[in-house]
Order: C-alpha cells, then structure tokens, then sequence
C-alpha cells in the first residue's frame, strides 16, 4: 500500500511539472492575446459631387495581436466645392462620415506590409455657406445614407509607436437623393495619408 502511494505521489509530481512547462494544443493555436491601442488622424482625398474633395479626419482603435484592428473613424469635407448644376456659388456641398473600420495586417512585424481594410458608418451630407461670403439663403434641406467602403493600405513601420499609413478604397453608398444628386455622385474611388500613433 505504502508502495502504490509512493508511485501515485511521484505521477502527481510529475504531472504537475509536466502542465507547467509544457502547453496543451489546442484547435486556435497557442498565441498569447496581445491588446494594443492607437489613434489615427488621417486624409482622404476623392471626387464627391464631380469635384475633388479633401476630407480630413481622426480614428481611434484596438489592436488584437497586432494582426487584427478595430477603431472608429470620422471626417468631413474641407474643400468648399459647388456641385455642377447649383446655381447659388456662395453654397457648398458640406459632408460629414462616421464610421467602424475593421483591418488585418498581412506580415505586421515587416517594415513594409499589406493591410486589408473594411469600413462601415453613416454619412450626412448639406449645403454650407462659403467663407467668403456672409450671408446667403442657404436650403434648408439634408440627407443622411449608409455607406461601405472596403480598401487596401501600405503600411510603414517607422518606430515602435508609430506606422505610416497610405491607403485607397472605393465607397458604395446606399440609395439618397439631395437635390439634383443621387447616389451616384457620392460614391467612387478614394485614397488616403495618416499616421498610426500608439502601443502594438
């Protein structure tokens, strides 16, 4: 009895030593969850309306493993472009975009890499007046659609806490109608500039 106790101790042991050291497999791999988190001022240049439009703005976001982010985006137009067919000059389209980005980085810890991105969000767009002019009947009329706009990026490694990020998408919009414009003239190609500033 004393025997069979000594070896049931001695597997215990052993058993334990073994947990420790070694770890189980399992069916999602064995990586560590690594959390990190950024903010994202950036760029964005399209045509919007027929016109080119620059449309700064800021995101913030997680990281998961450095592979996988998830972050929150706003921008606006800057640019105070008149659509074609407006006839009141002093007015100008002006557009807001809110929005979810999800992005996963093919090979983060290279220098230079691939990031495949996805956004999501609501935009609203009105007529402004210019700052040149002070006063104006400005229509007292929006609209609001959803949009989605799936895209790639270069992304640059530049130091520990900071990435460089160049990007180009193409935004579908959802059915809208502001005036003589439609969908139509919302969506189309982008591309954008910013920076990534936080812990990987």
């Amino acid at each position: 009895m004393k025997t069979i106790s000594v070896i049931l101790f001695c597997f215990c042991v052993s058993n334990l030593s073994a947990q420790q050291t070694d770890v189980s497999k399992t069916v999602f791999g064995n990586t560590k969850l690594q959390l990190g988190y950024f903010v994202n001022p950036a760029c964005q240049f399209g045509k919007v309306a027929g016109s080119t439009a620059v449309l700064p703005g800021i995101g913030a976001g997680i990281t998961i493993n450095n592979k996988v982010s998830l972050s929150v985006n706003y921008r606006f137009i800057i640019t105070e472009n008149t659509p074609a067919g407006e006839m009141d000059q002093r007015l100008y389209l002006d557009q807001q975009y809110a929005g979810i980005r999800g992005e996963y980085a093919l090979f983060p810890e290279r220098v230079t890499h691939i990031n495949f991105r996805v956004e999501a969000g609501f935009g609203h767009t009105e007529f402004d007046l210019k700052d040149a002019f002070e006063t104006a009947d400005v229509p007292v009329k929006d609209a609001s659609f959803a949009y989605l706009e799936p895209g790639i990026a270069l992304e640059v490694n530049l130091w520990k806490y900071l990435k460089l990020d160049l990007g180009a998408g193409y935004r579908i919009v959802s059915h809208v109608t502001f005036g003589d414009m439609t969908e139509k003239d919302f969506r189309g190609f982008s591309c954008s500039a910013g920076f990534k500033l936080g812990i990987f």
